[in-house]
């Protein structure tokens, strides 16, 4: 369409401006500038920013200020033109833009007066990463408008008119976002972005041995240094900085990378030691990184000291022993195990040496002091019983925790006692039922029993609640209130399957998630805490809520909490929120009875978990009589079997088994062992089947009380997920075919009843030639490349996908399976046809991509292979993916399935006409099914 005069003479007077602003000549240039407001409205979108953004980098403030006002600031997108002007290090124009209120991370916005948008908007932020973003800290590797700060010009900067690249200088550019950031003019975002981006350039800089580039790391190592410092001096930022530190701890990362992290935060190094194996693994690195760090917590420090004694790190072993809380009796235990294994003699010595004075200086404390720091619980797991001789083996007391009742105490005084702790139990117990009807059907799949703990008034397996009697009631005096809270937490527990984990998690990551998440919602069904503790979890709750832009699952927190995120605050949640002992979710296989002592009563303990199976076993197997002759019930069986347990070790001791126990009572009969797997698996699926009747009462019948509960609702959803087997699943994939081959399960009737009608009573069987089975034909299998996947994660998912598509039986005699790598576009794309290609792919699989998150490529890509001819009769497409990037709009023509290889991620995002797979945390085997 032809131009009119005016447009003509608009872009006549656009073109003068921008040679005047290449010029230099600062005063004409403005002049120029200022005389576009007369025409603006023949310009566009594209160049009114185009104009703002070469000003920014080739011209002064004055020039700047000029544009600004002749579009009276009505710029479709500024945070580019920011960016440049720190690029290019011009102070004066920064400031400029700051005052005017530009932010680095702004979106795209609809101008009032220029009269036209591009059709893709995002055109103007270049890769759609802005402060809007739910991609936006999830991979340091994804560019953002802060990466831009500290890149060259590559020429294709410009959105109108010719390119343009003046000179950087990327020190000065650093300089100039120090001192911005010092005087505060950067809010917390772009000050984490902006730290990000600054620590992965120096990671970029040193990535390649051939391109390494010691000046550019050491200049952006500088800047993020010292925004650290106003990150800890002066509270600048906020609590994403420590999750990009942690981020930048990946394998191959260069040591020099590794070494800024634990000098700035040596926190977050331990947390991410803790979290990783492979970093546990790398010994080198490792042992390179001790003299710059400093004590954490004892399960970090701990972590330390495993590796350096697996490696037999002698000089290092050394500087740990001036950490405080490393040198414990636990930590020098399990360091010496992994020396042990590991062949280390001289690693085992110095260890020993060590434990010995551990040993020592405990038994120099006094009883009480050994009691309050822990001794009998922490560090001397295996309790003796009084009168035991050392040669003995050491019997484990089967509680999580806490002494046992003295022998003299009164039978009578402890009952007394028990039963009014059952009343303050049941009381509470009914106060959450009034409150909450629904959770009617799920009160009974947990036993009341007493329970001495350590620490804590409340514990349970999932199968049974444990109540310490003396605590409860020692509360109940202070309060005058029911503990119905304390109460709501742990049916929260059961009802979120937080109990049933396996030994694989890290116990320490998931107690606290299940405890944050469990309080949370807690205070949905009984209503917040009171005092300062209720002030303070509301606080972490709402923090952890913006942290998360919504719902906080327990599966996201364990992953944010394994990744090392809060490490800072980790110790102090834990004792806020602490509420109930999880001794019993994660029993140790150290712990399991290994060899047979004299008699029945004189062998190892078990475990935690077979302890507790064991000894609800054995007060349901007890008859009337024995329950009855003390008064305890179930209370009082239980303590009989411990002491009868404690007196069968005792030699020499307490009557004989003729006499009968010390109490007087006939000794208990043991109830047929059960397998502990088995029980644990048992309640777990009658509180996955509470867990599914209870959130659909509260969808229907209970539709106000739901309203009441949304949160607990949303979690129910993701606890009671149903498990299929991943072989099954992607089995659907296979198309009903007729094959050519001998059936033994069918045969032909027409030969059948021949033969009845020939011999009277022999019919003849033939099996069938053909065959129906469900073979895998036509499907695709989209890899997400991007950084935030990792290569073990992608090999994991790859090697349980080839165990179901080697199979014999699962292959069609045409068969076309591509499997597509893509990130923010599609890298690459392997046609399958046969085992063998399949099997050489999976042996050297090349993963491209590393860059940002966008599914819709893929799609669009697959959808031109439909079109092409390129499959017969598409089945589906599987995505396997971490689920932050942008999902298409529109549902395509074959079924489509999201595998998220963990919770982190945000379903409410997945379009409803895709599946929604989740593995759990280290399972390929079960998935969950939204």
């Amino acid at each position: 369409m032809a131009q009119t005069s005016a447009e003509r003479n608009a872009r006549d007077m656009l073109e003068q401006a921008r040679k005047l602003i290449r010029s230099g000549h600062s005063s004409r240039a403005a002049t120029a500038c200022r005389a576009l407001a007369d025409v603006r409205r023949e310009l566009s979108a594209q160049e009114a920013v185009d104009l703002l953004e070469r000003a920014c980098c080739m011209a002064d403030a004055s020039v700047v200020e000029a544009v600004w006002q002749a579009f009276s600031g009505d710029f479709a997108y500024s945070g580019w033109a920011l960016a440049l002007a720190l690029r290019c290090a011009r102070e004066d124009v920064a400031r400029l833009l700051l005052s005017r209120g530009v932010d680095l991370l702004g979106g795209v916005r609809h101008p009032r007066a220029i009269r036209s948008l591009l059709p893709h908007e995002g055109v103007f932020t270049r890769f759609d990463l802005v402060r809007e973003s739910p991609t936006l800290f999830v991979n340091n590797m994804d560019p953002t408008v802060s990466t831009e700060v500290f890149e060259p010009f590559t020429g294709r900067e410009q959105l109108a008119g010719p390119p343009y690249a003046p000179e950087v200088d990327l020190a000065a550019s650093c300089g100039l976002v120090a001192r911005l950031a010092e005087e505060g003019l950067f809010d917390a975002t772009v000050f984490d972005d902006l730290l990000r981006a600054s620590a992965v350039k120096a990671w970029k800089a040193l990535r390649h041995a051939d391109r390494r580039d010691e000046d550019v790391a050491g200049t952006c190592l500088g800047l993020a240094r010292r925004l650290l410092e106003l990150h800890r001096e002066r509270g600048m930022g906020d609590s994403n900085i420590e999750h990009v530190l942690g981020n930048l701890i990946v394998p191959r990362a260069d040591p020099a990378i590794v070494a800024f992290v634990c000098k700035t935060e040596p926190q977050v190094f331990l947390g991410r030691l803790v979290a990783l194996g492979w970093l546990r693994e790398d010994g080198e690195l490792l042992r390179s990184m001790v003299p710059l760090l400093s004590a954490g917590s004892e399960e970090q420090n701990r972590a330390v000291l495993v590796c350096c004694a697996r490696n037999s790190f002698l000089d290092e072993l050394g500087l740990l022993e001036s950490w405080p809380r490393t040198m414990t009796e636990r930590n020098l235990r399990e360091a010496i195990r992994a020396a042990s294994e590991a062949g280390r003699a001289e690693a085992v010595a110095w260890l020993l040496a060590r434990l010995k004075g551990v040993g020592d200086a405990a038994a120099l404390r006094p009883a009480a002091a050994r009691q309050a720091l822990g001794d009998d619980v922490g560090l001397n797991p295996s309790r003796r019983v009084k009168g035991l001789a050392s040669s003995q083996p050491s019997h484990i007391v089967s509680t999580p925790s806490g002494p046992l009742p003295d022998a003299g105490e009164d039978d009578g005084a402890q009952g007394e006692r028990d039963a009014l702790a059952l009343e303050v139990v049941s009381l509470a117990r009914d106060a959450l039922l009034a409150q909450n009807p629904f959770l009617a059907s799920s009160m009974g799949l947990l036993e009341l029993a007493p329970r001495e703990l350590g620490g804590t008034s409340l514990s349970t397996d999932g199968g049974t609640l444990w109540y310490d009697p003396t605590r409860i009631l020692d509360e109940f005096r202070a309060t005058h209130e029911p503990p119905v809270h304390e109460i709501a937490h742990l049916f929260v527990h059961c009802l979120l399957l937080h109990p049933f984990v396996d030994a694989s998690v890290d116990a320490r990551s998931w107690d606290l998630a299940a405890n944050i998440v469990a309080e949370g919602l807690s205070t949905e069904l009984v209503g917040p805490r009171e005092g300062e503790r209720g002030k303070k979890i509301a606080a972490v709750m709402e923090q952890l809520r913006d942290a998360f832009e919504g719902r906080v699952t327990t599966e996201r927190l364990y992953g944010r909490l394994r990744r090392g995120c809060w490490d800072n605050m980790r110790e102090v949640w834990e004792e806020l929120f602490r509420v109930d002992d999880h001794a019993p979710w994660h029993p140790r296989a150290a712990d399991q009875p290994t060899d047979e002592g004299d008699g029945a009563d004189a062998q190892d303990g078990p475990s935690d978990g077979q302890a507790d199976s064991q000894r609800r076993r054995s007060s349901q197997g007890q008859d009337q009589g024995s329950a009855g002759s003390d008064g305890h019930g179930s209370g009082g069986d239980y303590r009989d079997d411990i002491w009868d347990e404690d007196e069968g070790d005792v030699k020499g001791e307490g009557p004989s088994e003729a006499e009968g126990p010390a109490h007087g009572s006939p000794r208990p009969q043991q109830a047929p062992a059960r397998d502990p797997a088995a029980e644990s698996a048992r309640r777990e699926e009658e509180w996955r089947e509470a867990a599914k009747s209870i959130r659909v009462d509260l969808q229907t019948l209970s539709r106000q009380s739901g309203q009441r509960v949304g949160g607990l609702v949303g979690e129910l959803e993701v606890s009671s997920h149903e498990r299929v087997d991943y072989r099954e699943f992607l089995r659907q994939f296979a198309v009903q075919n007729e094959e050519m081959r001998l059936s033994q399960d069918e045969f032909d009737y027409v030969f059948y009843t021949y033969g009845l009608e020939l011999y009277g009573d022999t019919p003849l069987v033939e099996p069938l030639e053909f065959r129906d089975e469900r073979r895998i034909r036509d499907f695709a299998l989209v890899i997400d490349t991007s950084s935030s996947v990792t290569r073990e994660v992608v090999q994991q998912f790859v090697d349980a996908s080839f165990d179901v598509l080697s199979s014999e039986s699962s292959w069609a005699a045409r068969t076309n399976i591509h499997i597509i790598q893509a990130d923010l576009r599609v890298q690459s794309d392997v046609r399958i046809s046969s085992v063998a290609d399949l099997d050489r792919w999976r042996r050297d699989i090349k993963l491209r991509g590393f860059g940002g998150t966008d599914f819709r490529p893929a799609f669009r890509y697959v959808n031109d292979l439909l079109a092409n001819g390129e499959f017969d009769d598409l089945q589906g497409l599987i995505y396997f993916t971490d689920g932050w990037g942008i999902y298409p709009d529109r549902m395509p023509p074959y079924k489509t399935t999201f595998v998220f290889y963990d919770e982190d991620h945000r379903p409410e995002l997945v379009p409803p006409w895709a599946l929604q797979i989740t593995l759990h945390p280290g399972e390929f085997e079960s998935l969950s099914v939204y």
